[in-house]
């Protein structure tokens, strides 16, 4: 998402190619979203989210810059997830992991989850989703101790 610049929105949609599979997205910019997109408008740079603040970085740069947002991006997870009163760990790996898990709670089939999350190869997904279901026997097994 570092690398998505304004020429990627083009009317309701977000076309985007993840760099780490250079799988195709095309996304469609729901309220909360459009929101987002309209505070980081005022900018006026290329790209939409102030990450990257001028072009032509290096491999090893750009490498540093994600490497630097995810640091502050899983930080402040943290943090909000204490002011929420959640006592977890809370990544952007969990965040994934929750988005799954909750498509899969409401009915979405593991080639959509698979898809949405941009894997490759929808044994990713199962093995994933497979972890869920783990998660969840454990959460229910604790509930016969309380």
């Amino acid at each position: 998402m570092m690398r998505l610049k304004w020429n990627n929105v083009s009317g309701d949609r977000i076309h985007y190619t993840r760099s780490k599979t250079k799988g195709n997205f095309i996304i469609k910019i729901m309220p909360p979203v459009k929101d987002i997109l309209n505070y980081y408008r005022k900018n006026k740079r290329p790209y939409i989210f102030p990450i990257l603040l001028r072009e032509n970085l290096t491999p090893t740069q750009l490498n540093d810059r994600k490497r630097k947002t995810l640091s502050k991006f899983n930080k402040d997870l943290k943090e909000l997830a204490s002011l929420a009163g959640i006592d977890k760990p809370v990544t952007s790996y969990v965040a994934r992991h929750s988005f799954a898990k909750c498509l899969k709670q409401k009915g979405a089939g593991t080639d959509i989850i698979s898809e949405s999350l941009g894997h490759q190869d929808i044994k990713t997904t199962k093995a994933y989703l497979k972890e869920l279901d783990t998660a969840i026997l454990d959460e229910a097994s604790e509930l016969l101790l309380q």
